[in-house]
């Protein structure tokens, strides 16, 4: 009985804890990411900040958009873990929220920005970027 409650027990202990337990700080995606390439209306950069508050990871985000004459900046949003990786934040304007869901994809930010109109006679749009990470 003894032999195999300790196997038992020994077997508990080294089974990994699963991978929403774990705090990495900082994440991936934190840091500053850039689209050399945007055209009007579109991301330029996005910025995001983690860090670890009492065993929880806090972060936010930003992003900037090619405006004339300098970028648009949308201002801090609370981001969130998604289910199946990266993160998620949603950017609520006057007319619209745009739901931005980003991931680091091998030192990339792959980046889908859904535009919801609050006028539900509109249609949503969605654009899709890949940011690189700017240099210090």
């Amino acid at each position: 009985m003894r032999t195999t409650l300790f196997f038992l027990l020994s077997f508990l202990l080294l089974i990994p804890a699963h991978a929403q337990d774990r705090i990495y700080c900082p994440i991936p995606e934190d840091g500053i990411w850039v689209n050399k390439s945007a055209k009007a209306k579109e991301i330029t950069r996005i910025e995001i900040e983690s860090k670890c508050v009492d065993n929880d990871v806090q972060m936010r985000l930003r992003a900037f958009t090619k405006c004339s004459p300098r970028d648009c900046k949308w201002g801090w949003q609370k981001a969130e873990f998604r289910e199946y990786g990266g993160i998620r934040s949603y950017l609520i304007g006057f007319l619209s929220t745009k739901a931005l869901f980003v991931r680091n994809m091998n030192g990339l930010l792959d980046v889908r920005l859904i535009e919801i109109p609050h006028d539900h006679n509109e249609d949503q749009k969605q654009e899709s970027y890949t940011l690189t990470r700017a240099k210090k």
